[in-house]
This record gives C-alpha cells, structure tokens and sequence, in this order.
C-alpha cells in the first residue's frame, strides 16, 4: 500500500471530523473519491475501498444528529475510535458557533397571574448560576402581578431530580405552573448529553402525562462564559429566568381557560375523574389550594 494512498485516505476522514459542516465535508469527499477512483493504482483502490464506508456511515449520522441533537456525541466517538485506532492524536474539535444570549421571545403586557400559584423546582449544583436564575423567574411571574407569597421554591439536588419532583408537584394540584430551573455545562465526559437528554424528556413526558404546565428552565451551555451570560443581565447578558417566569403564567392562563370551556382536557377526560387520579386541575371558585408538604 503506498504511503500517499494512506496518508490522503486518512486527511479526508480526518476532514470531515474538523468540520463543522461535516455532512457537506463528507458528500464532497465522497463524490470526490468516486469520480478519481478509476485513475488510482489498485493499491489506492483497496484503500478507498475500505474508507469510503467509514465516510458514508460519518454522512449518515451527521444527518442523524441535524435531527436529532442528542445524538451529536456518537460522531464525536466515532472520531476518537478511528483516531485510536490509527495510532493517531484526536483532532481538536472546532468551536460551535455562538449562539446569542439575548431573548427573541415577546410577550404580552397584559398577562394577569394575581390568581396563579408557581413552582420553581431547582437544582443546587452551580448554585450560583440556578439562583440567579431563579431570581429572574422570580421577576418574570411577580411582573405579572403574581404576589410573592405564590411563589414556591423547592430544591433538588441536580437536574436528573428534576422530572421527578415536578412529577410530584404535578401531581399534587396545588400549583397552577412549574418551571424546572438547573444549568449544566460540558465537561470532557459523555455526562453532559446523557443527562441533557434525559432532563429535557422527562420534563416533557411531566407535561403531556399531567395537565399542569412544566417550563424546560435548564441552560445546557458548552463553558460558564456561556452560562453567565444567559444568567444575568450584567456585561450585556440576559437572564432567560425572567422569560421562564412569564412563560409559567402565560402557559398558565391558556391551560385555565381551556378547562374553563367544556370541563374536560384535550383527550375528552372529565376533569373531576382526573382529580380522582390526583392530576392537577384549574382551581374552581371557593376552593383554596394548600401548599404541598415538600414546601
């Protein structure tokens, strides 16, 4: 096999791992390789031969993780086994591109949550970055004039915990909104996807299993520059807490007023047989809510 054959086999699989446009990177190189194939020597043939798979599984699954981000970490793998496998160092990953820190979210002057009750369930891991978040949910739900005394905090220990106490909180009927409240930030093991993943599913699976609305406030950020920037209005950041908070209420409203028309949910379920279930309900004139006992 001769050495060019090799070395230049292994600049475009290396190529399309650096890229940040990998799937384009990838497709180049394959149409490349298939329209020279012919005016290579059989040496450089085999060697294409055995590498032009390894490009088109790497397209394939480029054009996975474009639908699927939590996938985004098998490339990643895939990458470092070749390079493993090939005596050689893994390549320096390229640097996302920056994502802005200001909100594009709107949201109306008039929502009115004077009689909602909000959950804020949030995480004590980077403590300093979830309290000022949840400093600024505190500001979005009390800027539509929900009274302070209405706004319930409870901890967790991580985001993990997250989909579970919501679970319960939800449950228990007694707040009208959650917002789910964490940060967490990429380390050098596979930990940030898989919880990442895991987190935003189970907050999801808490909306649609319960009928009380759940807000995703976990800032998934590549390093703390990222994260102080979403958490706090200083140096020209944003607090996405705020916008947290008035998506509660607003998400609250709507799921008041939909039960407010006809008495059942959207799967045609009476409301009344899912108290029976403990389900979360829109509170009916004349009944208080108590708090639950974890707060």
């Amino acid at each position: 096999m001769s050495s060019s054959a090799e070395n230049n086999t292994s600049q475009s699989v290396s190529s399309f791992f650096r890229s940040d446009l990998g799937i384009f990177e990838s497709t180049h190189n394959i149409i490349y390789i298939s329209n020279n194939i012919k005016t290579r020597t059989k040496e450089e043939e085999m060697t294409i031969c055995r590498t032009l798979p390894l490009l088109l599984s790497a397209a394939a699954m480029s054009l996975a993780t474009t639908a699927t981000p939590s996938l985004a970490f098998l490339t990643a793998a895939a990458a470092h086994r070749h390079h493993r496998r090939h005596g050689q160092a893994a390549p320096p990953s390229s640097p996302p591109p920056r994502m802005a820190a200001e909100s594009e979210v709107s949201f109306s002057d008039d929502l009115d949550g004077s009689s909602l009750r909000i959950g804020v369930l949030r995480t004590r891991w980077n403590d300093e970055h979830v309290s000022n978040l949840v400093e600024g949910i505190k500001a979005g739900v009390g800027g539509c004039k929900v009274a302070d005394e209405n706004i319930f905090v409870k901890e967790v220990p991580g985001a993990y915990e997250l989909p579970y106490a919501a679970k319960l909180l939800a449950m228990s009927g007694t707040v009208d909104a959650i917002v789910c409240c964490g940060v967490l930030i990429k380390g050098e093991t596979l930990h940030f996807e898989y919880i990442s993943s895991a987190v935003a599913s189970g907050i999801m699976n808490v909306n649609l299993s319960t009928t009380t609305p759940v807000v995703y406030g976990v800032l998934n950020c590549l390093d703390e520059g990222q994260v102080r920037r979403r958490s706090s209005d200083r140096d020209g950041g944003h607090n996405h807490g705020v916008d947290w908070g008035k998506t509660a209420v607003e998400m609250a409203i709507l799921r008041r007023e939909a039960f407010a028309k006809g008495g059942t949910t959207t799967g045609g379920v009476k409301v009344k047989d899912m108290e029976k279930l403990g389900f979360g309900v829109a509170p009916r004139e004349g009944v208080e809510k108590t708090k639950p006992g974890f707060f």
